[in-house]
């Protein structure tokens, strides 16, 4: 099983993928036809690793937060973004108490 198949591609390219991890290549990721990210060249558009079963030994001994948990809440990342989704909101114009 790949626990990275329920990763966000966003936060795969943030937490381990952003980045070849022994060469430090990068290549330009297009998500949709809208939606461009800078990621590991091995990163597919569906955020699947493409050398996955031969990926690096670096890539196979990655402490995933998401995957593991962070303090035992499992969702590290989206708590994460909805903090500064939160933040960028009282940040904004629109914002009155």
């Amino acid at each position: 099983m790949n626990p990275c198949e329920h990763c966000l591609i966003d936060d795969k390219i943030f937490e381990c993928c952003g980045r070849h991890p022994e060469t430090g290549e990068t290549a330009d990721l297009s998500i949709s036809s809208d939606q461009k990210r800078i990621a590991c060249p091995h990163l597919s558009q569906t955020g699947q690793c493409r050398i996955y079963d031969h990926r690096p030994l670096i890539c196979r001994t990655h402490y995933c937060v998401q995957y593991q948990g962070l303090n035992g809440m499992a969702e590290g990342f989206a708590a994460m973004r909805k903090l500064y989704e939160n933040i960028e909101y009282l940040q904004t114009p629109d914002y009155t108490l």
